[in-house]
């Protein structure tokens, strides 16, 4: 039993927080001694043997100077990088910096190497180097679980909480986190100032390097454990001291989980996720949204809508900026944007007359081809018992060696029967009726063309890794003779914010 205690010094600590001087209080079944509730979840190092020492609590290790043996320190000066200083002072190539700044980043517990500042004491450990030259890091240690230095000699009863060190992409992540937050939450109070607590009996302090703080909209504070590495009991205790304080244990690198946890817990009025909405029906431009938060009740009335995203790829500006103008301000931390996502569409082409005449000059340009109108085609020539007759097409031309003729029924019961003689000599012939619309006329000519073409509400924009998605009615054909191997034929008039969307996916309209 004494040895348990000399391990792990926060259990007297809470035993002596639940003895009074007069006499010993009811337990609190949070506080119930359980060896596995007292000590992290992080496996605890093995001590060292041989040459090399254990690695005491990171109280002792973070000293403001070394001894040679362990490297020097450096006092910024204005315009270092640590990229300068390794460089120009200890000799180091652009890859062996790069290599080395993670050992200075755990070292230091720098959390952002840009962000040092003028004046600051850094611990640059020793340059060493293998037989062959080469540069020689150390691997990241363990964070200890105990609060025993590397004589086995019990702490005090002051405990400061380390978690190991975390890796870049998270450390990107989390500084993308913080800026898109203090963008939502406002901030009150000083956010890097270590969360502590003090009683007669211990006190409490945790590092927010290690540990950051985020505001709640309650005006508590969020606090993130993404090494999951605060035992449960001390998790108790805080929370105990300080009900408006949440422990978020998520790593930031799982974004959508951890924006989730992240959300649910700051106190906002609500919070939706899998969110959409549509902008228009014909054409329909639909965003989409891992969460969507209301601050308060009257969010929705003061056009105050947040939207956050946890997906890579953002939506272009034109479409924020839309977003914005309609009351909802979205916010994409870990996105970059990728113009069309690397993606080639069909061309659109646009028929924006209602004339018959004008819509079937449209179709055909933009099946690229080109028409006679009004030319006569004979059916009887003048050397046939001196007999001549021709009948003149409204649209007449060739396509794969075949010959095509496009007319209009008038109602006349003889210019039909005309026009049904001339496909018995060939030619194979499209008869309009007067109502006919864009929709119509387009599935008579690609029917007679035998051009795959479905009308439907396509969609023109897949969602995919983007979290928008454009859909609209018309004509998606499929023809390996075209450039692209197709196109999409509508007659729908566009929306500016669809025309721009659809501008910086690089989609080719045509007007015609």
């Amino acid at each position: 039993m004494y040895t348990f205690l000399r391990k792990h010094a926060v259990v007297a600590v809470c035993l002596a927080s639940l003895v009074g001087a007069g006499g010993v209080y009811a337990m609190d079944p949070r506080f119930e001694l359980d060896p596995k509730a007292v000590v992290s979840s992080t496996p605890s190092p093995k001590k060292a043997t041989g040459s090399a020492a254990a690695p005491t609590t990171a109280v002792k290790e973070h000293k403001a100077s070394r001894s040679p043996s362990h490297g020097s320190v450096y006092t910024v000066k204005q315009g270092d990088h640590l990229f300068k200083i390794l460089m120009r002072d200890y000799g180091l190539t652009n890859d062996e910096a790069d290599s080395f700044i993670e050992e200075i980043k755990r070292e230091n517990n720098i959390y952002d190497i840009r962000r040092l500042k003028i004046g600051q004491r850094i611990v640059i450990p020793p340059v060493r180097r293998t037989a062959g030259g080469t540069l020689k890091t150390t691997k990241p240690r363990q964070s200890a679980s105990n609060f025993a230095d590397s004589t086995g000699t019990p702490e005090s009863h002051s405990l400061r909480i380390e978690s190991s060190f975390t890796p870049l992409s998270e450390l990107e992540s989390l500084v993308r986190i913080r800026e898109t937050w203090e963008k939502i939450v406002p901030v009150k109070g000083d956010l890097q100032k270590p969360l502590s607590f003090q009683t007669s009996t211990f006190s409490l302090t945790l590092d927010p390097q290690r540990y950051p703080i985020f505001p709640a909209m309650n005006g508590g504070r969020i606090v993130l454990d993404q090494g999951g590495t605060i035992p449960p009991l001390l998790k108790a205790l805080i929370e105990e001291k300080d009900p408006s304080i949440r422990i978020v244990s998520e790593a930031p690198a799982a974004t959508r989980r951890f924006m989730s946890t992240m959300l649910k817990s700051a106190g906002f009025y609500s919070v939706e996720e899998n969110f959409s909405m549509d902008f228009g029906a014909d054409p329909k431009l639909t965003v989409y949204a891992d969460f969507k938060v209301e601050k308060g009740a009257d969010s929705l009335a003061k056009q105050d809508i947040v939207l956050v995203n946890s997906g890579s790829v953002a939506v272009p500006a034109v479409l924020g900026a839309h977003l914005k103008k309609e009351g909802f301000l979205l916010h994409e931390p870990f996105a970059a944007y990728s113009p069309g996502s690397g993606r080639e569409y069909r061309p659109i082409y646009q028929v924006t007359t209602r004339k018959q005449p004008e819509i079937v000059d449209a179709i055909l340009g933009a099946l690229s081809i080109m028409s006679d109108p009004g030319r006569s085609l004979d059916v009887f020539a003048s050397d046939n018992n001196g007999i001549s007759l021709s009948v003149k097409a409204d649209r007449y031309f060739e396509r794969d060696g075949r010959r095509f003729v496009i007319t209009r029924f008038d109602g006349d019961p003889v210019n039909y029967t005309l026009f049904r003689l001339l496909e018995t000599m060939g030619y194979r012939v499209v008869i309009l009726d007067e109502r006919d619309d864009f929709r119509k006329v387009s599935e008579k000519i690609l029917s007679r063309l035998k051009i795959n073409g479905t009308f439907a509400q396509h969609g023109v924009l897949q969602k995919g890794a983007s979290s928008y998605s454009l859909q609209m009615s018309g004509f998606k054909i499929d023809d390996t003779s075209l450039p692209g191997g197709g196109l999409f034929l509508t007659d729908l008039t566009f929306p500016p914010i669809v025309r721009d969307v659809l501008n910086e996916n690089g989609v080719s309209i045509t007007a015609r």
